[in-house]
């Protein structure tokens, strides 16, 4: 038997979207979306701000000068204390600050504080940073223990630490060294880079001072071989008649 003929088949409605359900939904994703564009907008235009701190402080001048002279090798810090300014808060919590940065390495810019710090003293005969051009009697090394705001309950502070180390060129024996810690309180908000200046002013302050009150340095300025005066010479006389 022939199977029976079917009649045309109907057409399917389409399928209805319920936009009351789905477009509350749509929005918010759209919504969602503008908002985090804006939010990259706004980060993208935050300002990086660059600091720096005066590496000409002006310890006081040393009463005597010392017939010495010191080389500063390059200063050593942690890997932390690049360009990112550094925090410490209570509870053993530490961070950086994204958009607060120094224009230079703390290392770099204590080694020319230190060497104009030792200059102005006038405690030594020269002082400059060990390029190999020169044959000093010391060497001074020095190492970045602390370059922080330090975030206190009573406030917020510009700390700044330093071991410090004068060593013998021919001998390699040390002959002064200390470790100085210096707080300093910040101000105003903002004020970081003007109070880390104050703390490093101070810290090699008293390290000049403390040099200059060694009597380990006094000896050795006391043993140190002077340059022998030479005689001024005679004037040439004519040679005389045979």
């Amino acid at each position: 038997m022939r199977p029976e003929r079917q009649g045309p088949a109907r057409r399917r409605a389409p399928a209805r979207i319920d936009t009351q359900k789905t477009g509350g939904g749509h929005k918010r994703t759209v919504l969602a979306a503008l908002i985090a564009l804006g939010a990259a907008s706004c980060a993208s235009r935050i300002r990086t701000d660059y600091y720096l701190i005066d590496t000409e402080p002006s310890p006081p001048r040393a009463a005597e000068r010392l017939p010495l002279t010191v080389a500063v090798n390059n200063v050593r810090a942690p890997s932390r204390y690049l360009d990112q300014m550094n925090y410490r808060a209570p509870g053993l919590r530490a961070g950086f600050y994204e958009y607060s940065r120094w224009m230079e390495p703390p290392a770099e810019m204590v080694q020319r504080a230190l060497c104009h710090a030792l200059r102005q003293s006038g405690l030594f005969e020269k002082a400059d940073p060990s390029n190999g051009a020169w044959n000093p009697d010391l060497v001074l090394q020095c190492t970045i223990l602390a370059f922080d705001q330090v975030r206190e309950k009573d406030g917020e502070y510009a700390e700044c630490a330093l071991a410090m180390e004068l060593v013998q060129r021919e001998k390699g024996n040390a002959v002064w060294s200390k470790e100085l810690r210096v707080r300093v309180p910040q101000e105003r908000r903002g004020g970081f880079a003007e109070a880390m200046s104050e703390a490093v002013a101070k810290t090699l302050a008293k390290a000049v001072g403390d040099m200059a009150e060694s009597a380990e340095l006094r000896k050795l300025a006391k043993d140190a071989p002077r340059a022998a005066s030479v005689p001024p010479t005679a004037p040439l006389t004519p040679p005389t008649a045979p």
